[in-house]
């Protein structure tokens, strides 16, 4: 929270509101994006010299600033847009159209949409993934980190997912299940290990390791881990263009 801020005429004060990478690649290229996009969004022209704000309208920028921050910690981010990040942002933009605070406000917005919408697909959750990216998109179409995420959220969405449960098994019920996991798999194909803690996610990537080797595999697997109850292995694999 900030101290000292100014008041605004109305308040208004954001109300509360209710991530080896499957793609690697994609994956980076996304996240340097976001590190980098500070520039993305349009800048006002400079045809004309903007107006220089009196003492009374900068502070109501201020204070508009500031509540948008408040509004961000809140995770208001743009819905309902009363009091909301977006809302309060734009209006401090209709007074000071080259506030760099406000602009890159509404780059954080839709950052935090972009990871997201990252988050979602990860879990699999495409439809969740895009409304997201969608909310983003309204904001800036042109943002760098758009057309990669999409990307990424139709190759999760057009792989083929398998999951088995580990929970329980013995240690050779175990190697043999993993086994079937690692049989026939195209280059395409990686893995999601969940387990209960690091050590049993160690554990189960060794034996990972090792049923890629008997079946003469000659690369590490690609697995990412979950702490996560109970014990599984998910194999997601693309589909193969026709």
């Amino acid at each position: 929270m900030h101290t000292n801020k100014p008041t605004l005429n109305e308040a208004t004060h954001a109300p509360s509101a209710q991530s080896a990478n499957p793609l690697l690649a994609i994956a980076v290229t996304i996240m340097l994006l976001l590190s980098s996009a500070c520039e993305t969004l349009p800048k006002p022209s400079s045809a004309e010299p903007a107006r220089s704000l009196n003492a009374a309208e900068k502070r109501e920028v201020q204070a508009l600033i500031y509540a948008a921050e408040d509004a961000m910690a809140n995770s208001h981010l743009s819905f309902p847009d009363d009091g909301s990040a977006l809302n309060l942002y734009r209006q401090a933009l209709r007074l000071d159209p080259k506030s760099a605070h406000a602009q890159r406000g509404l780059e954080t917005i839709i950052e935090h949409y972009v990871a997201l919408a990252l988050k979602a697909a990860n879990r699999g959750d495409t439809a969740t993934a895009r409304a997201l990216l969608n909310r983003g998109r309204d904001i800036d179409p042109t943002h760098p980190s758009i057309g990669p995420t999409e990307q990424f959220v139709q190759t999760v969405e057009t792989s083929r997912r398998e999951i088995v449960t580990l929970r329980g098994l013995s240690e050779s019920k175990l190697r043999a299940t993993i086994e079937a996991m690692v049989q026939g798999i195209q280059p395409n194909c990686r893995f999601r290990i969940y387990a209960a803690n690091d050590a049993r996610t160690r554990h189960l990537y060794q034996l990972l390791r090792e049923s890629f080797q008997r079946t003469d595999l000659n690369r590490r697997p690609r697995a990412t881990s979950s702490i996560s109850t109970p014990e599984r292995l998910e194999r997601i694999c693309q589909y193969e263009n026709t």
